[in-house]
């Protein structure tokens, strides 16, 4: 099954995303996420063996990570991967530290770990018709990030869909 490791927002979290940010996907063109599918990925980890599962949900579990807040100002397209994404303003060092533990333990469990540097980012449409580098956003959205997740993505015709298989309350 293919999985990763993410922040994972309430169901009103994403909705609101998806709302505001509507003007300005509607002018890129693209295939819209739906909302319940909007989040943070911390790592992909991509198919994912049955058994490996436990190892995973008890690497959520160990991890400890404080809630974190994120100021999102600002959307991007990715030309080369061909999104729009959310992205914040800075990276928060509770964030850095969360990717950093899970990255940490999925190398010393044997799993691959991405060796680009990581980019915080809400991905929200995928295959646009039109591409600006960046572009403000206005309200800015704020987020107070308390769950991690381990998620299952199902692929279909009609895109991926996202499902939590596990989730872990970050400390406030």
């Amino acid at each position: 099954m293919r999985l990763f490791f993410a922040l994972w927002p309430d169901a009103t979290t994403q909705q609101d995303w998806f709302h505001t940010t509507t003007p300005l996907l509607s002018a890129l063109g693209g295939h819209r996420l739906s909302a319940s599918n909007l989040h943070l990925t911390l790592h992909f980890l991509g198919e994912v063996a049955a058994d490996r599962v436990s190892v995973l949900t008890q690497l959520g579990a160990d991890v400890v990570g404080e809630s974190i807040a994120l100021h999102f100002n600002r959307v991007e397209c990715w030309g080369k991967a061909d999104v729009v994404c959310l992205r914040p303003s800075e990276e928060p060092i509770a964030l850095t530290r969360l990717v950093g533990h899970l990255g940490t333990g999925l190398q010393l469990a044997g799993f691959p770990v991405e060796t680009r540097r990581f980019k915080p980012h809400i991905t929200l449409a995928r295959k646009l018709k039109h591409h600006e580098p960046a572009l403000p956003l206005w309200p800015a959205l704020d987020w107070q990030a308390s769950t991690l997740a381990l998620v299952r993505s199902r692929l279909s015709s009609e895109g991926a869909d996202y499902q939590p298989i596990a989730e872990w309350p970050l400390i406030k």
